[in-house]
């Protein structure tokens, strides 16, 4: 069996028996800047943190409610292109937009099944003219907005077969722009064409190299392979292109892992949920 462990070494733990006064409770969404600086969402501690890449906190906004500012379970986060932040909640079924301080811009959402409505808005995407692609965890859809928070169109509906989703969660847009979605109900990773064209699906049940366990969070290295996170196997796979298996990264280490990133470097950021830290791990020559 391929493993490409010896590619990334663990270089960072924060949150990490509280150093330097840090702490997550249940750390979930993480994104990136133009900067290199890290954003976290916090399912249980209700708020956003803003990170340097050595790891000093700079900012946190947020707290637990439903007012504007406020969370109530937040999952995913995404950064548009003029450095705006999105955060999508579960519990309070919508999309919140923030200046890269944390300033609140405005909502959009709400708990239902109509358009525009969410179960559960679990991850964004965000793609070049800054449409926003958010997973609707349990209308099993991935639904779309300008910037403004204007709904657009949905893609997909709930089921098994081939092009629907069941529980979806992670959403990534590839370097061609292609649509990847985690379909953490079926166990597997669907990808989708921008207007929303199944072009392939990858995994299926089951605890083997390759196979998937409820899987979170997907996202792409400069090579275009494709890293997937595993709550129930708790672990990074690691796919190429096409699909095929290459190996795993943080063997061991991680529990109920959720999201992933990269930074300028082609660091790896991983939320290692279960644990109540953010790893950090740099690429090394093999």
């Amino acid at each position: 069996m391929t493993t490409l462990e010896v590619l990334y070494n663990e270089a960072a733990v924060w949150g990490e028996d509280n150093r330097n006064d840090i702490t997550f409770g249940f750390p979930n969404g993480i994104t990136i800047d133009a900067d290199d600086n890290v954003y976290v969402t916090e399912f249980q501690g209700n708020r956003v943190q803003k990170f340097s890449p050595e790891g000093e906190r700079l900012i946190q906004w947020g707290s637990a409610g439903s007012e504007d500012g406020q969370f109530l379970n937040p999952t995913g986060i995404a950064i548009d292109s003029e450095g705006n932040i999105y955060v999508s909640e579960s519990g309070n079924h919508r999309v919140q937009k923030f200046t890269a301080d944390g300033e609140w811009l405005l909502s959009f959402g709400g708990r239902g099944a109509g358009p525009g409505e969410f179960i559960s808005a679990m991850v964004l995407a965000i793609d070049a003219d800054n449409n926003i692609y958010v997973t609707d965890w349990g209308n099993g859809r991935v639904q779309v907005f300008d910037s403004f928070g204007t709904f657009f169109r949905t893609m997909s509906e709930l089921g098994s077969q081939e092009g629907m989703l069941s529980n979806p969660s992670g959403i990534k847009i590839d370097h061609e722009g292609n649509i990847w979605v985690v379909d953490r109900g079926n166990n597997r990773v669907q990808k989708f064409t921008i207007e929303g064209k199944l072009l392939a699906v990858y995994g299926f049940p089951g605890e083997e190299a390759g196979q998937l366990l409820q899987p979170t969070s997907i996202n792409f290295d400069e090579a275009g392979n494709f890293y997937v996170s595993e709550v129930d196997n708790s672990r990074v796979q690691i796919f190429n292109p096409e699909g095929q298996y290459l190996g795993e990264i943080a063997t061991g280490l991680l529990q109920m892992p959720h999201g992933l990133t990269f930074d300028s470097t082609g660091a790896m950021y991983i939320t290692d949920t279960g644990n109540n830290v953010v790893r950090k791990f740099e690429p090394v020559a093999p």
